[in-house]
């Protein structure tokens, strides 16, 4: 499949396209969550549209958006920073937390899935990053960490979040070194 892939923007058609597809990716198994596109709208529209390294994608089929992804620059003081580094180990941390970006969301259509774009939206996303590692978490009943997996990111941890909450595998990839004449982030 030929998609293209294009920088999120932060309102217009293209966002509240990239929110439907995101609504429509979780609204099902496991997750049934029909109130996460909103989440994601405030969470974009607040602090995460707003820290280090910001980086959105979304591919389009045609006129359509059929997927969605962003990341930013992991540090201190950010909620799942913090949490996961609670939870690893001192030497974990210093390999895969310190200069990381922190993949946050990826979501493709349902009829699209299984189709390599989430593959293409995640190159895109961390092409001539200056961090050294990228990060994720990905929750252990998904799919989602076996694109992981093949995109050659490995398990550091699993975690649960909150007691009620589904355990999560929290995986990182080491980065090629940044292209300097017309990388970064």
């Amino acid at each position: 499949m030929s998609v293209r892939i294009e920088p999120l923007p932060l309102h217009g058609p293209l966002f509240e396209g990239a929110l439907d597809v995101y609504a429509d990716a979780f609204a099902g198994p496991p997750y049934f969550d029909d109130d996460r596109g909103q989440e994601v709208r405030m969470r974009l529209l607040g602090e995460h549209g707003r820290r280090p390294g910001f980086r959105g994608i979304v591919a389009m089929e045609g006129d359509e958006v059929v997927g969605m992804t962003y990341a930013y620059t992991g540090g201190p003081g950010q909620w799942w920073h913090e949490e996961v580094r609670k939870r690893i180990p001192a030497a974990a941390y210093r390999r895969w937390l310190v200069r990381s970006v922190e993949v946050v969301e990826v979501a493709v259509s349902p009829k699209h899935q299984g189709k390599g774009i989430g593959t293409q939206m995640v190159e895109a996303l961390l092409e001539g990053r200056e961090e050294h590692t990228a990060v994720l978490s990905a929750r252990c009943d998904s799919r989602a960490h076996e694109l992981y997996r093949r995109l050659g990111f490995e398990e550091i941890a699993r975690v649960t979040f909150s007691t009620a909450g589904a355990p999560f595998y929290i995986m990182g990839r080491q980065l090629p070194p940044a292209n300097k004449n017309g990388g970064g982030g």
